[in-house]
């Protein structure tokens, strides 16, 4: 059916009803029996609706309330609907008991939260008799028990009556439940990810009142009473309370709230509403949801203050969303507490809170995706300094690199002038030297042309890149000094395992080692008398971990070594023990197992140029 004609045929439908006479009927005088908690009972008529706390403020008791349902003209079945009874209660008709909620008496049950249907059974001859309806109760204090005015009639009409009043009250009641707890955990997951208390007192005031819109729901409670009427009355205060603020903050009018006047009469109302229920004393609870009414009218007006000055969209709707809670509030405290008509009467807080808690939930996402998009943007630009600041420490590790390089080839050439210069510049000296002296033989000077020419090989060798390889560099220099050792009738023996790469091998250390191990060759040719000569190169695992060279040689062993001579040919131990120190290696001279001298050179892996 289109929307556009359902109501106009209920308009229709309903002017039927009253045309024929057959309307639901509201109950509204009973005949009522009541006892209080240790007093005697007393018959009396009562108006409908009628409050238990009204008449016996701070006692619980039993009440019995006879009224008659009319009888169909036109036969049919009758139905009955009652917004609300309680707390424990049980309906008769004719007699008979229909229906029961609770035990009478027991206060674990609060059968006061939602509408009673009862169909009748009966013929349609006893349709056209009125029947006589007793309900039977106990109420306990400030529990809101009592009898509202029943709807009487034919079973379709007031059925209908009964199924609006049930979905707006309890539907109605759980789809605000739900909704309530939905937005507390959005918003607590916004305050966790953001730490914004705007965020956290949402969640607060949304878990509250979930709480107290969930009381209606539940006809055994979780605490006993008086204790769960306390714990609701410290929700409901919460929930105002809490939402008031949260929509000032969002304006940034939190301070109004906070003034002391404002805190003295919310620490009054705090107080004084769980003491209500304590006491039992419901006129209490009005008093202290009233404490409220001023700090609801000062949280309006800093709404309205925002709207006037900002004029944005985002005021405007808080003030909207506000402004209909605050409104519903008042409705209802006037009406259910103040004016006591409150039995049967919908509560439009729940209500007004789906409309809030909705409106305040698409602010809130609205405010969480600006600060994400804020706090991206942020991220954006930090990546990009962070970026930029990388590629500057880059440069400068660059241009670092490039200065330690030139700095590293300046002090081995340094290094390597030093050497030349304390080598073939040694050798050039002394040769010049001799040739002063005049009368000097052939083989003299050839031998000291022939050491000059050794030193510059050397060191023109020790510019050759080898790449951390050792066995290239004992290979050159056996290039260099295989022709001496046949010259000398002194056969050699090489082997070279395969040796890891030498980290640091600079030309600086190359040059070292050709020198020491050329001054163990130039020892056994000038003065071992060796006719055999074993050269040895090998990793030792350690640890530590080193690479080992020896020299080994079948002559006249170390004792024959002469100490320093006049030509200061006896300084080469010496000096091989500076080289290997020089470039972090341990020397080691001793007599071989062959009977001649053995010569050990262990250097480490990495090896360490002294300056």
């Amino acid at each position: 059916m289109p929307n556009w004609l359902r109501w106009p045929l209920a308009c229709a439908l309903a002017a039927l009803a009253l045309l024929a006479g057959a309307t639901p009927a509201r109950i509204t005088q009973a005949q009522a029996v009541l006892q209080p908690e240790g007093g005697a009972p007393h018959a009396a008529a009562v108006a409908l609706p009628h409050s238990w706390d009204d008449g016996f403020p701070g006692q619980g008791g039993a009440a019995t309330y006879g009224f008659t349902v009319p009888a169909l003209a036109q036969g049919g079945s009758r139905g009955l609907f009652i917004p609300r009874v309680g707390n424990q209660f049980e309906v008769w008709i004719d007699g008979e008991r229909v229906y029961r909620a609770g035990r009478l008496g027991d206060a674990r049950s609060d059968s006061a939260k939602g509408p009673v249907w009862i169909a009748f059974s009966e013929s349609d001859a006893e349709s056209r008799v009125p029947a006589q309806v007793q309900v039977r109760l106990t109420a306990q204090a400030a529990r809101w028990g009592g009898l509202s005015a029943p709807w009487a009639g034919p079973e379709d009409e007031v059925f209908a009556l009964y199924r609006a009043h049930y979905q707006l009250r309890q539907y109605g009641g759980l789809a605000v439940c739900v909704a309530l707890v939905l937005m507390a955990l959005m918003a607590a997951g916004f305050w966790w990810v953001q730490r914004d208390a705007v965020y956290l007192v949402f969640a607060l005031a949304s878990l509250f009142g979930a709480l107290r819109v969930g009381d209606r729901l539940l006809e055994y409670p979780p605490l006993p009473w008086p204790l769960w009427g306390a714990v609701t009355a410290v929700a409901l205060v919460a929930y105002l309370l809490l939402m008031a603020y949260f929509s000032l903050q969002l304006v940034q009018r939190g301070h109004w709230l906070r003034q002391p006047w404002v805190l003295l009469l919310v620490a009054c109302a705090v107080v004084a509403g769980p003491t209500a229920f304590w006491l039992g004393e419901p006129r209490l609870w009005t008093v202290a949801t009233g404490l409220l009414v001023p700090a609801a009218l000062v949280a309006w007006v800093g709404l309205v203050h925002a709207a006037w000055a900002e004029r944005s969209a985002r005021a405007l709707a808080v003030l909207l969303a506000g402004s209909a809670v605050i409104a519903a509030a008042l409705r209802d405290w006037l009406v259910v507490r103040v004016l006591g008509e409150g039995s049967g009467t919908v509560s439009l807080l729940p209500h007004a809170t789906l409309l809030f808690v909705l409106l305040m939930g698409g602010l809130l996402v609205a405010r969480f995706a600006g600060v994400a998009r804020a706090n991206r943007e942020l991220l954006a630009t930090l990546d990009a300094r962070v970026h930029q600041r990388e590629l500057e420490l880059e440069r400068n590790s660059l241009q670092l690199r490039e200065e330690h390089a030139r700095q590293a080839t300046l002090q081995e050439r340094q290094r390597l002038m030093r050497d030349i210069h304390d080598g073939v510049g040694a050798q050039l000296a002394g040769l010049r030297s001799l040739l002063a002296r005049g009368q000097l033989s052939r083989d003299v000077l050839r031998a000291h042309a022939d050491a000059a020419l050794d030193e510059l090989h050397m060191a023109v060798d020790a510019l050759q890149p080898v790449h951390g390889d050792l066995a290239t560099v004992l290979a050159t220099l056996r290039y260099r000094m295989q022709p001496r050792l046949d010259a000398a009738a002194i056969q050699v023996d090489w082997q070279v395992d395969a040796l890891p790469e030498l980290e640091g091998l600079t030309p600086t250390v190359v040059l070292q080692l050709q020198r020491v191990l050329q001054e163990a060759f130039t020892n056994v040719i000038r003065h071992a008398q060796a006719t055999q000569l074993w050269v040895r190169a090998w990793l030792d695992e350690g640890p530590p971990e080193q690479l080992v060279l020896s020299v080994e040689d079948d002559g006249q062993g170390i004792v024959a070594l002469p100490a320093v001579s006049g030509d200061g040919q006896g300084q080469g131990l010496v000096s091989m023990h500076a080289r290997a120190v020089a470039i972090g290696a341990e020397l080691t001279i001793c007599s071989g197992t062959r009977g001649g001298t053995l010569v050990r050179l262990a250097l480490p892996r990495r090896p360490v140029v002294s300056a």
